[in-house]
Order: structure tokens, then sequence, then C-alpha cells
């Protein structure tokens, strides 16, 4: 264990990384170094898959000293530029109804939580959480699973405890996040500087402003504003409270108050910083892992093989 105590939000976003032990092929897991040490789930955790084409939708069921941790396993960005709109797209899909959720939600997620919450329910009663605090974490695509997750635990008469996410993209409108703040009224999220997914699906008036941006990336920029603009009708908005994480300049400081328009600010000035590489710079602002934002964000040092 690391000479530093770990807080809380860091060992929710180690279990983050060690759910990308989730083989996505075959749904088996290995522990991932040195997450999974700094989560240190005790037995080991329930692997929750869905099946068919849904196997693609994974998490983790645990418990260590902390509690009941439910972290569910994102997805990482293309390695070619070529792949990156076929990524980004399914961040994009508009929003509908979801049974038991409030409001509206990104239908594409709805059906992925839908796949696989009854063994995630099961999982969570079986480790006895009128004994044990429930907690709901995930980054990328698994921070908008944990938020749907989290409320459809409650639903099954789970106390959930806290929700933190990382790199989040939005989960639903308006009147989604109202219902679901009213349940879960603690939620934090990390924002990390120069990602695009937590301002994806973008709010109205910063559609425009997003899509100039973006389209100045070569050979694909085009091809990326046009996705940016099916939000225009949308009404996308982040939940819970923002940690955003400033650059490494400025030492992974947290701001609570970063704005939507300085985000976008921030996304550019990454991406021009990275040569207009944008597989490069979205890839390390997104990135969950020692060195990068998210994991130097809310984890001291030490678990990364620091001093401090």
């Amino acid at each position: 264990m690391p000479p530093t105590p770990v807080p809380l939000n860091c060992t929710l976003a180690c279990a983050c990384a060690t759910a990308y032990g989730i083989n996505p092929v075959n749904g088996q897991y290995a522990p991932v170094s040195p997450f999974s040490g700094i989560v240190n789930f005790n037995p080991g955790p329930a692997v929750i898959n869905g099946t068919g084409s849904d196997r693609i939708n994974a998490c983790l069921v645990g418990k260590n000293s902390n509690g009941i941790i439910v972290a569910f396993r994102g997805t990482i960005p293309p390695g070619e530029p070529d792949s990156l709109p076929d990524w980004l797209v399914d961040f994009f899909a508009e929003p509908t109804t979801c049974g038991a959720l409030p409001g509206l939600v990104h239908s594409g997620f709805c059906h992925d939580i839908n796949s696989i919450i009854e063994p995630i329910v099961a999982a969570v009663k079986a480790l006895d959480p009128s004994a044990n605090k429930v907690y709901v974490t995930g980054h990328s695509k698994g921070g908008a699973l944990a938020s749907l997750g989290a409320y459809l635990l409650t639903t099954a008469r789970v106390a959930v405890q806290q929700v933190v996410t990382f790199a989040s993209p939005r989960t639903g409108d308006p009147d989604f996040r109202a219902g679901y703040q009213k349940v879960i009224p603690n939620q934090i999220r990390y924002e990390n500087y120069g990602d695009l997914v937590p301002l994806v699906p973008p709010s109205a008036p910063f559609i425009g402003g997003l899509g100039a941006i973006v389209s100045r990336i070569p050979d694909i920029g085009k091809e990326l504003a046009a996705i940016i603009d099916k939000a225009k009708n949308w009404e996308y908005v982040p939940v819970g409270a923002e940690y955003f994480i400033e650059s490494a300049s400025d030492g992974y400081a947290i701001d609570t108050s970063e704005s939507e328009l300085d985000q976008v600010g921030d996304f550019f000035l990454n991406l021009a910083q990275n040569d207009f590489d944008i597989v490069k710079a979205l890839g390390n602002a997104h990135a969950i892992a020692c060195d990068f934002g998210y994991m130097s964000g809310s984890c001291p040092s030490s678990v990364c093989g620091g001093t401090s």
C-alpha cells in the first residue's frame, strides 16, 4: 500500500481503471496494476457482462474497506484518426424515455444499462448493502452507466451512498437531472482539461462554437462537426457537482466552477498544443491512467509510484 492515505475518490478512480481489466471479447477479468491493489477487493469482485453483442457492457461489483463498489468499464478512444468519428458517434443518440428513469436519457445508454442491471442488483444484494455503504463509479461511457445504474439500484431498494464519475458524457435532459438529483444529491463528476467527452452531447449554445473548433481538425474535422450538429435539439445536461481538473502546468488543481465556455476553450488549446493531432490530444486528456489528468487530479502521486 502507498505511504500516503488514499482518499475515497482516488480509490474509486482506481476501481474505474481496474474495470478495464475485463476483457471485452471473452469477459474474463485480470487485475490491473497498480490500481487493483489500491482498491483491494476482498474477496475478488464479481464480474458482470452483457451477453452476445452486449458483452461490451461490463462492470465489477466487490467489497473493500470502504464498502461495496460498483465500477463500470468504459471505452477508450481509438488509435487511428479515421476511427474517431465512429467512436464519438456512440456518445450521440436521441434521448428517450427509459423505464423507471426520470425524464429523457441517451437511448444507447438506456439499452446498455438494461442489459446488465439485473445481475448487478443481485451481486450488490449478495454483499449485504444494508450493512455496507454502496459506491457507484465509472469512466467514460462507464460514467454514464454509473449514473443510470445508481438510480436503478435505488429503485431496487439499495441505498447508494455516493456516485463519482470520471470523463462521463452527458446522460439525459434537464428533467432527468432534476429527478436524478432528488435521489442522488451528492454525485461528483470529474472532468479533465482538454477532454471532449464530458462536453458531449453539447448544450445548444455551444454546438456552433464546438463544431467550428473540431472542423479545423485535419481530414476528419467536417465529419466530427456534423456529428456534433446532430445534438442541437436534444438538451443534454451534466449531473452532479463538477470537479474540473486543471492542466499539468496548473498542478492538476481542482476547479469546481469551470464554465462550459472555458472547457470548450481548453479543448481547443489542448488540441493546438498537440498540433491538432486529435488522437493524441483526446487520448491523453481522456485516459484514466498514471501520469494523466484523471488519476493525477484525484490521487496522491504515491499511487503511481511517486513520493507524495
